[in-house]
């Protein structure tokens, strides 16, 4: 079905349009949460956050507009944003995360032949992000493991947005330098 059927179908009637809009785009939302939060989220997780999407465009679909992209590449946005809240929040749930469970969420697109000396990287880093020390460690897995914003692990953390960021930068420094500048 054509985005502006949908689109015209949805104004006329919501109820049925909605469910074109699923029947349509259904399993290509719900593979892009799925991407983003097996293994991270529960299953009931992941099909709220798809029933969120839908919900979602549905209350702002008026701002849609069809010379900016698809209609499937929005939806798709909207699926990536509400995942990494979803992650956001389960993370927020469950106060300090330790760096082992962090490193997993880096996306794993290894190759057979890669994967031991991928894994050895990972390890390393694993290791030098722990020997930061508190509260760097905090900061850094905050930031690039759970991509949380400076302001939230300010408030987390009991610090500055200046004094996150300052440590941000000083913390990513020596990693670079124990990495020979490769990070």
């Amino acid at each position: 079905m054509k985005d502006e059927r949908l689109l015209r179908l949805l104004n006329k009637d919501p109820e049925r349009g909605v469910s074109a809009l699923i029947d349509e785009y259904g399993g290509l939302v719900y593979a892009v949460i799925r991407g983003s939060l097996a293994g991270r989220c529960c299953e009931t997780d992941i099909e709220a956050c798809a029933a969120d999407t839908f919900s979602e465009f549905y209350l702002d679909h008026a701002k849609y507009e069809p010379s900016r992209g698809s209609l499937k590449a929005w939806l798709c946005v909207i699926a990536k944003h509400n995942a990494a809240d979803c992650l956001r929040r389960a993370a927020r749930q469950a106060g300090n995360i330790p760096i082992d469970e962090a490193a997993e969420l880096i996306p794993d697109d290894f190759s057979i032949e890669g994967d031991f000396e991928d894994r050895s990287v990972r390890a390393k880093l694993v290791a030098a992000v722990n020997a930061l020390g508190e509260p760097d460690r905090e900061i850094i897995v905050r930031k690039f493991f759970l991509s949380q914003p400076s302001k939230l692990i300010a408030q987390r953390l009991g610090m500055t947005v200046s004094n996150v960021d300052t440590r941000t930068h000083r913390a990513i420094k020596k990693l670079r330098e124990q990495f020979g500048g490769e990070l």
